[in-house]
Parts: structure tokens; sequence; C-alpha cells
């Protein structure tokens, strides 16, 4: 049998033969024939670090490990490259959403840009991530400084915003090693939490129940209550009024009991329930009461890189105490032993708290007498 050739009608027999005997199609053409479009389907592994060569996807590479996915949802991304689309895009790969913040026109650097992230990240190594999808994404114009959630206090801009909740010359946030942007998180502990026998006991303000019988003379402040309270409603107001007064403190322990650090609590009132209340405690509002209240209310926030590299267990309240000898009086987080108390460790409630360098934790409590 003859094999296929192009050459011309004048070629000689031994360049007709040469042709045919080095053409590579009877080989190869199969596999090419089998190849065409397989690259659109279903590649081989071994296929994926060319296309994202092919398709100019090599800077994502190092925020978007699964090939498959970068291929799949990179060329998309690449025609609405340096649009907002293009950032919710690449933010949806890592499993985050977010709404864009940018600088008013007004602003001197009108071209930053910062993002509201929809929850706190999983862990630290997600923000680089973040920044390198979202830096990619953005116009050549834009710069990306700032990402945020649960905490943000921004500067202060002279006319036009409050002196209250701002700061003078910075936004909140903390920076982390390879990379450029200031992220901001906070993430909110409610506690609700009825005081024990055993805990007022420890605090020396345990009174028995009198049942309807009215509260006799004992060795405790006289309540400052309404004549017309009844027993209990006096007896609560009698216990919270015994109270060492002092600055409560957060105890944070780790899984096996041991103390983390303490932080200095920001907030120690007694309140009431009120529906335009100041404080938070899930969907329930309390206001300050000075006099009369069966309720405390204790709020701690750590700061940035507090207790960084640990996880908290468990955190309680100490309602009085001052830093231990060879510690700043006005020190806000102190290790295990630095601080004194006057009481014991109360409202001690089960927690998950991964401590990070970009996140501020905000315990809040309401102890019920």
């Amino acid at each position: 049998m003859e094999l296929p050739h192009l050459q011309p009608d004048s070629s000689t027999p031994l360049e007709r033969t040469l042709s045919a005997s080095t053409d590579v199609y009877e080989r190869v053409g199969a596999n090419v024939t089998a190849m065409r479009r397989l690259k659109l389907g279903n590649p081989p592994p071994s296929w994926l670090p060319f296309l994202v060569y092919e398709y100019g996807l090599g800077e994502l590479q190092p925020y978007v490990p699964n090939l498959y996915e970068l291929i799949d949802e990179g060329i998309d991304w690449q025609r609405v490259r340096g649009t907002p689309a293009s950032v919710f895009r690449a933010l949806g790969w890592l499993g985050y959403s977010a709404a864009l913040d940018e600088a008013p026109p007004r602003r001197r650097f009108w071209n930053v840009l910062q993002i509201a992230l929809e929850r706190v990240r999983d862990n630290e190594a997600d923000l680089i991530r973040i920044d390198g999808v979202t830096t990619l994404s953005l116009p050549k114009r834009s710069t990306f400084w700032r990402g945020y959630h649960g905490y943000d206090v921004r500067a202060l801009e002279w006319g036009r915003t409050r002196w209250g909740q701002t700061l003078w010359s910075a936004y909140s946030g903390a920076r982390i090693p390879q990379s450029d942007v200031k992220w901001s998180f906070g993430r909110p502990y409610d506690i609700d939490h009825a005081m024990t026998q055993a805990e007022l006991q420890a605090l020396g303000v345990w009174i028995e129940p009198t049942g309807e019988i009215e509260l006799g003379w004992d060795d405790i402040p006289w309540p400052d209550a309404p004549w017309t309270s009844d027993a209990e409603h006096a007896r609560s107001v009698a216990m919270l009024a015994a109270v060492p007064a002092g600055t409560a403190w957060a105890v944070f322990r780790d899984a096996d009991g041991a103390v983390i650090g303490y932080r200095r609590a920001r907030a120690r009132w007694p309140v009431r329930p009120a529906p335009g209340g100041i404080y938070a405690i899930g969907s329930n509002r309390y206001a300050v009461e000075l006099s009369g209240a069966t309720r405390l209310y204790v709020e701690a926030m750590t700061d940035f890189g507090d207790g960084f590299g640990s996880t908290a267990f468990s955190v309680g309240f100490v309602l009085s105490a001052v830093p231990a000898a060879g510690f700043a009086p006005g020190a806000r987080w102190l290790p295990a032993g630095g601080i004194v108390p006057a009481g014991p460790v109360v409202a001690e409630t089960p927690v998950s708290i991964e401590f990070g360098r970009t996140v501020r934790e905000r315990v809040q409590a309401v102890l019920r007498f």
C-alpha cells in the first residue's frame, strides 16, 4: 500500500518515499484528534500548569491553589478584572463576601479602598490570600489598605463626623507580616448569668432567702430599695450593694484551666432593663441604675494581639482586683499572676476564643443577683 504524501506529481519515487516515511501523522494523528477540546472539558492534571500559563492566571496561583477552580473561574475573572465584580468573584473563591468602602472624592487619597467583610476571618493565613486576590482584582489606580468586620473605628474628619467613636488620626486595626493591609476585626461574646449560691457566698454577700418575710438587719449595708419592694427584690438589691467596689477583670483560661491572661474591664455598672439602654446582651438592653439595681453589667475588650497564640476555653470575671506588685497600675492586659483579686472568679462560661493579632474580643455579661 502506498502511503499518502504531499509531493508534486513531478517528484521522484525516492522523494515520495522519504515524505511518507517521515510523516508522523500516522503515529500521532489519532491522539491529536482525541485532544481536541479536551482542555475545555476535564483536562488531565498534568495539563493544568500549562493552561494556567496560557490563560495568564499565574499571578493568582499563590492565592487559589486549586488549579481546576482557578482555570474554571479565572477566565471569567479576567473579563471583569478592574471592576467591583472581579473583587466579589475573587473573594468568593476563598469563601468570603464583602462590600467595597471607597474613600470620598474630596479626600486627598481618594483612591484608597477598604472592604467590609461579612464575617471575621477564619485564620490569619486567609488574610494574605484576601489581600492578594483583592489587590489583583482592583484597577491599578486603586490601593487596598484596610479590611474590617465587627470593629470599625474611624479617624476623625473635621466638620463631617461626631467627636465620639472616632480616633484622632488613625483607623482601628493591626497589620501582620507579608501584608501591608490593616485589618480590624471584633467578636462579641454575650453572657447572661444568674449568680449561684456558691458564688455569692465566695463574694461574702449571700443572704438566706426569707420568702415573703421582709429583710432584717444584718452585717451588710442596708439596700437603697423602695419601701414598696418585695422581700426577694430587696434581698437581690442588698447582695449587689454589698459586692466590693473596684476594677473588674476578665479572666481567660486554656483547656487545662490555666490562666492565659487578665483583661481590665472597661465597664462595671449596676443596670436595669430598659428599651433605650446603652448596653445590649442579645436582644435585651440595659441602662445604668446607680441605686436599687439587681443586675451588674461587666464588659472587657481585648486589644489587638492580647493572648496571641493561645486559645481560651473559658472566661469569667473577678469583680474587684488591682495589678500585682511589679506591674504597671494602669496595665490593661496582664499575664497569669498579674492581679491581686479581692474576690473569686464568677460567671465562668465555656467559650472558644482563638486570640489573634487582628481581632479584638469583647466579652460582656449581665450578672443577676
